[in-house]
């Protein structure tokens, strides 16, 4: 009597786990070419953490900082720093906040140098670096390099980029329909109105006559600190290391560091904006009030003269 065989015991006989089924050619196929596009992209420095390696090594290029002088220079590479973050449970003497260059996540695949798609912020410096240092230059087109800068005199803050199409720092006002006229991945508002946007533009583009930014943009001024003496410090030196404000002269409005923080690629920061904070007795408060650090150690102990710090 000839013996049945199981269907079963065939079955398992037949597909043994060294078996292969499916697809599995081009399976193999896939996974090898994954693997050599894998290496392709390292070897030429494309994958992201590479991207992100060369973007922190580029940002964090330490600066130094032009030398400590009694009075700012145009010409001289310096820090803007608040004088302080009035924020609660915050230690702001230990914060060293400077005014800084941040990237916008989604950028970092198309340029991992300070360009025109980075943002500003109020961020946390340990130590004088390319994204938190910049180059105080002449509003005028002169150069001035070495002259010291009065209150009241036009000047604009160069990024520590490149040096054959310089970026300059700039604001502008809203647009007719009342969209910002610089846009930012975040916004600030105060009374539930859009504060004015800082952002990052080549000179060469404001230069053009069909720019969508004119050049005087990027032109800012000082203000001293306490409203009474405004009159007669009009035309002074500017003292470095000293609570002063700094107004955008196109719209007439300060330079503020906003109590507001964010997440970056760089971690917790605050925005920054172009906003007038003043108080019931019209003097500038705590955000609008600022310093131009050289390293100079000047005696102004966190002071800020007329300003509140409520």
């Amino acid at each position: 009597m000839p013996c049945r065989i199981n269907d079963t015991d065939s079955s398992s006989a037949r597909y043994q786990p060294s078996v292969r089924i499916g697809n599995w050619v081009e399976e193999n196929c896939l996974e090898e070419d994954k693997l050599v596009n894998f290496k392709s992209r390292r070897d030429r420095g494309e994958l992201l953490v590479e991207k992100a390696r060369t973007l922190y090594d580029n940002f964090h290029k330490e600066i130094v900082l032009a030398a400590p002088k009694e009075n700012v220079l145009f010409g001289a590479v310096v820090q803007l720093m608040p004088i302080v973050m009035n924020i609660m449970d915050l230690d702001s003497d230990d914060l060293n906040a400077a005014l800084s260059v941040v990237i916008n996540e989604k950028e970092v695949r198309h340029t991992q140098t300070i360009s025109e798609d980075c943002e500003l912020s109020v961020a946390p410096s340990r130590r004088p670096c390319a994204r938190n240092s910049f180059r105080i230059v002449s509003g005028d087109d002169h150069d001035r390099t070495g002259e010291t800068i009065k209150y009241g005199q036009k000047f604009r803050m160069q990024c520590m980029a490149s040096e054959s199409d310089p970026i300059m720092v700039y604001s502008g006002p809203k647009r007719c329909d009342l969209q910002q006229g610089v846009n930012a991945t975040y916004l600030s508002r105060k009374h539930g109105e859009e504060n004015l946007n800082l952002g990052l533009v080549n000179l060469s583009k404001c230069s053009c006559p069909d720019s969508d930014i004119p050049i005087a943009y990027t032109n800012w001024f000082c203000r001293h600190v306490d409203p009474k003496q405004r009159f007669e410090s009009e035309g002074e030196d500017i003292p470095s290391n000293s609570p002063l404000v700094i107004v955008h002269s196109t719209t007439n409005r300060n330079l503020a560091a906003e109590n507001v923080l964010i997440q970056t690629l760089f971690g917790p920061e605050f925005l920054v904006s172009v906003q007038n904070y003043r108080n019931i007795f019209k003097h500038e408060i705590w955000k609008n009030v600022w310093m131009i650090s050289n390293g100079h150690q000047h005696n102004t102990s966190k002071k800020t003269g007329g300003a509140s710090s409520h």
